[in-house]
């Protein structure tokens, strides 16, 4: 779920209007947006002695860099955050080869390169498209380039739906049974299950105008109603419904694992029925833990949110988000475990960017207690 920043309540994702989910994450253009957001010293433009930095891309409507920015400070982890709406204030100066960037006037060598939600259809819009649909392709295409050349970027691989289920398959976990076809009513009669989850092959919002996004969430269905459906014109996935003992949204950062246990009357209720969500941080049982390690593996994939259901001793596999929001839940349940987390992990690669001697120190209580969080129940 997407939330502002400062402001992780679940009554704060956005507004709505109409049968559709809507999130407005329009930055107002008066102040303009503010971008790059620093923490910690740096250089200035032609200083040779550039301080090293994490480097965090994000849009100005999500709050998890916020956090992390804070409690990287806390912790002595210089970072600068740049906003996907606020690309046109920015100065940028790359010499290809050289480990240092200038940006905003200020020198610095990125350690960690950190994108997420940093999309091109956030981007501020001009009055010429092919303007704006340059601007908005430099920029994600420069990102990509600092993340490519930095010594640790995040999250790491970005598998699609289909990606994940075969691999997973691979892997030996359970996955729904499931057809991705432009024709749903057809999958619906040759899938032997009473109720079926549609949802999009893609992301499920669709941003129709610089930050307003239109939710494209699953659907539960029954066979019956969707043998009736016209076809979309465009492929869907559609799946069997598995019965489970729990819904778990699970976060891996760097080998950690935080888990939470979810509780919805439907797959949109967190943006139509807060109320009735119910979120617990809960402890991983041993094989979610071996199997998100798995797959983050098979995926080289450092961050990742999990979309997991446990039936018994079975782990069911439904789907990651390598751009998965984490403030939400931690507001649901009470904490910042997974901050804490992400903080540790960003952190830990950061100083192996510096080369320090020998393994970079674990996180000790004190570091916790720095973050303001008290020391991570997750799985190490």
């Amino acid at each position: 779920m997407l939330t502002p920043p400062g402001d992780p309540a679940p009554d704060s994702a956005g507004r709505r209007s109409g049968p559709a989910v809507t999130l407005d994450l329009r930055v107002p253009s008066n102040p303009a947006p503010r971008s790059p957001s620093w923490a910690g010293p740096a250089g200035e433009g032609d200083d040779p002695d550039a301080a090293p930095h994490v480097v965090l891309a994000d849009r100005a409507g999500c709050g998890e860099f916020t956090v992390l920015q804070t409690m990287l400070r806390r912790l002595g982890v210089p970072s600068v955050r740049i906003d996907a709406e606020g690309v046109t204030a920015l100065g940028l100066r790359v010499r290809p080869g050289e480990p240092s960037i200038v940006l905003s006037g200020r020198r610095i060598v990125p350690t960690v390169v950190w994108t997420r939600h940093f999309s091109p259809r956030a981007m501020p819009a001009g009055a010429d498209p092919a303007v704006t649909m340059v601007r908005a392709d430099s920029w994600t295409t420069l990102m990509a380039g600092l993340a490519a050349l930095a010594p640790s970027a995040l999250p790491g691989s970005r598998p699609d739906r289909l990606e994940q289920l075969a691999t997973a398959a691979r892997a030996g976990l359970r996955v729904p049974e499931t057809i991705v076809t432009t024709d749903p009513a057809a999958a619906a009669r040759e899938i032997q299950a009473d109720r079926l989850v549609v949802k999009v092959v893609g992301e499920h919002f669709a941003e129709t105008s610089p930050g307003l996004l239109v939710g494209v969430l699953p659907q539960i269905v029954t066979r019956r109603e969707l043998q009736t459906r016209p076809a979309p014109g465009h492929p869907v996935i559609v799946q069997e419904y598995v019965d489970h003992d729990a819904e778990l949204r699970v976060y891996h950062l760097g080998g950690t694992v935080h888990a939470y246990a979810v509780d919805k009357p439907s797959p949109d209720a967190p943006w139509r029925d807060e109320a009735r969500v119910r979120v617990t941080q809960v402890p991983a049982p041993p094989a979610v833990v071996a199997a998100v390690r798995e797959l983050a593996g098979r995926w080289n994939l450092t961050y990742g949110a999990f979309d997991l259901l446990v039936r018994g001793t079975e782990v069911v596999f439904l789907e990651v988000n390598p751009d998965g929001d984490w403030r939400w839940f931690e507001a649901a349940a009470g904490g910042t475990a997974v901050s804490a987390a992400a903080a540790s992990m960003v952190r830990t690669l950061h100083l192996n960017a510096l080369r320090d001697a020998g393994a970079p120190p674990p996180v000790e209580i004190v570091d916790f207690l720095l973050l303001g969080a008290p020391a991570p129940g997750g799985s190490r």
